[in-house]
């Protein structure tokens, strides 16, 4: 009967007492403290459970999931994360695996201690704190370089003549490539490094990330969304989702590398940092590093789809740069889906349609406290019907090679602002030319 098996879990509960009272506290051994991530509205599905639910406080869970290596949180039902008022014990679930469905439960997650066998999230360097002084900017340009026939004189006049960057370029080697790599046009004349590879980024996926056949396979592949695009990988992951974000985030990661190189080479840090692609159509000039004030991340207005935050092109101090081009640092170590549980909340990332690039994007900022701004937009992403990606379509042209847009309300946005700014920028016109669309964005892309 039901209380009879009340009873019988309640004893094995009972019997595990002394060994959970008297286990090591954080406090005893500050060296192999382990912390822990509490998230409401929280039920872990059924399954993958440590044995039979045991009637535990909230700290009695804690510890004894310590100490199974397996254990990687619990789940209890309720609505307070640490149990009964009065601290009493409750029904504890231990699971070997962590993923929330939306419910009035409570889950505890451990995280990263002070001890812990996943790799460190993407952190700046000592040495490029907030107060260290840098000299110049870094500019990277970075995924298919298709359409730099088409963007590369605006490119230079709107983007590379007003900040006078070193210029880094990081893109896929095709078979159509020479043996120097692609053809760069005017840019080569502000280019530091240039690196064309061909890429085997699914191998190195799983190379890089810790126990990937749980974390790729079953965790990351549980959230559904284009964040984890991979139909640019040979092959793509087993559900082939559409969208390139996984080779993304590997080009932003090659990225910092160059960055990084060239600084130790040069014996100094950059003082600024921007990331931009290939395909974006510059209007009119960006806006002065002078004017982009703060300590934030700042990011073009526009395209924030469903409730993310626009990716396709971001300035930064210098010192924000590996938390904004370290996406794949915290893909390979296990905790993107915790980043966007944390942030984002757990309906978010376990619903449907699930998050995309831009919620991953803001995902990673609010994790690790990054603060971000927005400047009026004067570029749009540009295509021809030749050489669009295959999960996009191309607007605006009915010629092969002629240039066209994938975002039409994109390229009006940013043909207004260019109207506004016209040839310069001052800090009136960062106000006066700025535009609310957000309300294009709020539905499923």
């Amino acid at each position: 009967s039901p209380s009879t098996e009340f009873a019988k879990r309640r004893m094995l509960a009972l019997a595990l007492l002394p060994k959970l009272v008297f286990g090591q506290s954080c406090a005893a051994d500050s060296q192999a403290c382990q912390e822990w991530r509490s998230f409401e509205r929280c039920a872990i599905p059924a399954g993958d459970d440590l044995g039979e639910p045991l009637w535990l406080t909230v700290q009695e869970a804690k510890l004894r999931c310590e100490e199974e290596a397996e254990c990687a949180g619990f789940t209890f039902e309720g609505s307070r994360p640490e149990g009964p008022l009065s601290g009493g014990r409750v029904w504890v679930h231990l699971k070997r695996i962590f993923d929330c469905v939306d419910a009035e439960w409570v889950a505890w997650r451990k995280a990263a201690g002070h001890q812990t066998a996943q790799a460190p999230a993407p952190a700046p360097p000592e040495a490029l704190s907030a107060a260290a002084s840098g000299a110049g900017t870094a500019l990277c340009l970075q995924g298919q370089v298709r359409m730099l026939a088409h963007t590369h004189l605006a490119l230079e006049q709107h983007l590379l003549q007003v900040l006078q960057p070193d210029l880094f370029l990081y893109g896929p080697k095709t078979p159509e490539d020479t043996p120097e790599g692609p053809e760069i046009y005017s840019l080569k004349d502000y280019v530091v490094e240039a690196r064309w590879e061909v890429e085997n980024i699914r191998d190195q996926l799983y190379n890089e990330t810790s126990n990937p056949g749980q974390v790729i396979d079953l965790e990351y592949l549980q959230v559904q969304g284009n964040w984890f695009g991979s139909q640019c990988l040979d092959p793509p992951l087993r559900d082939n989702r559409p969208g390139s974000a996984i080779c993304s985030y590997y080009s932003q990661q090659k990225c910092l590398e160059m960055i990084q190189a060239q600084e130790a080479q040069r014996g100094q840090a950059y003082h600024y940092v921007v990331v931009s692609r290939f395909d974006f159509r510059w209007l009119a000039p960006h806006p002065p590093v002078e004017l982009l004030a703060g300590d934030a991340v700042w990011i073009p207005s526009g395209s924030d789809w469903e409730g993310g935050i626009n990716d396709r092109h971001a300035a930064m101090p210098r010192h924000l740069a590996e938390t904004y081009l370290g996406a794949w640092r915290l893909l390979t170590s296990g905790q993107a889906k915790e980043a966007m549980v944390s942030t984002l909340g757990p309906t978010k990332v376990n619903g449907y349609p699930g998050p995309n690039t831009e919620n991953f994007l803001l995902a990673r900022l609010h994790y690790f406290g990054v603060e971000y701004e927005r400047f009026p937009s004067v570029a749009y992403l540009t295509c021809t019907l030749r050489s669009k990606s295959r999960w996009t379509q191309c607007f605006g042209t009915t010629s092969h090679d002629a240039p066209g847009w994938l975002y039409k309300e994109e390229m009006e946005h940013a043909t207004r602002i260019a109207k506004c700014v016209r040839f310069a920028w001052t800090p009136r016109k960062m106000e006066d030319c700025k535009e609310d669309i957000s309300h294009l964005y709020r539905g499923f892309r």
